[in-house]
Formats: C-alpha cells, sequence, structure tokens
C-alpha cells in the first residue's frame, strides 16, 4: 500500500514539474498590433469647409525612443511646435515609436 502511494504521489509531481516546465518555453513575446497606437490629435479638425475633405497632408515622420519619458518630452517637444497629428506606439518593453505630420 505504502509502494502504491509513493509510485502514484511519484507520477503526479513527475507530470506536474513537466507541465511547468513545457509552459516556461511555450512563451509569446509582445507585439505591437493596432491598440497600442494612441492617437493625439483633435478629431475636429479632420473634416471643414461643410464636410469637404481637408488638403493632402504631409508623410508621417517616425522616430524611435527606448524610454517613455522620452517620447514624452518629444511629443510635448511637437505639441510646442505646432504639430497636430501625434501618435505614440508602443514597440515592445523598453522602445517607443512617435509618429507626427
Amino acid at each position: 500500500m505504502t509502494i502504491t502511494f509513493f509510485i502514484t504521489a511519484g507520477a503526479l509531481l513527475s507530470l506536474g514539474a513537466l507541465f511547468v516546465f513545457a509552459m516556461q518555453t511555450v512563451t509569446h513575446p509582445a507585439l505591437a498590433s493596432e491598440n497600442t497606437a494612441v492617437g493625439m490629435h483633435d478629431a475636429s479638425d479632420t473634416l471643414t469647409n461643410g464636410g469637404s475633405p481637408m488638403q493632402a497632408r504631409a508623410e508621417w515622420q517616425l522616430a524611435t525612443v527606448n524610454d517613455l519619458t522620452d517620447a514624452e518630452d518629444l511629443l510635448d517637444s511637437l505639441e510646442a511646435h505646432g504639430h497636430a497629428d501625434r501618435e505614440l506606439v508602443v514597440l515592445g518593453n523598453s522602445c517607443f515609436a512617435v509618429r507626427w505630420r
């Protein structure tokens, strides 16, 4: 009876350890998606002249930074220089992309 108990307990512990090991090796890196973009512009300026679309705007410019405070400083600077369209995209754990036009 005691041997059966130890064999059963050992088998359960082995299966539990195997499961934990298998779950640690199957990790998925955090990827940026369409949900990580944060638009920072006023939506009221998208239509002018009674609903007619605005003229084509300049191309997006992009800068990447490795610190959130640097990204905030860049966004503040862009706002101070009159850039209405600004976006912050999270690329990973410590990488951020700032777009503006």
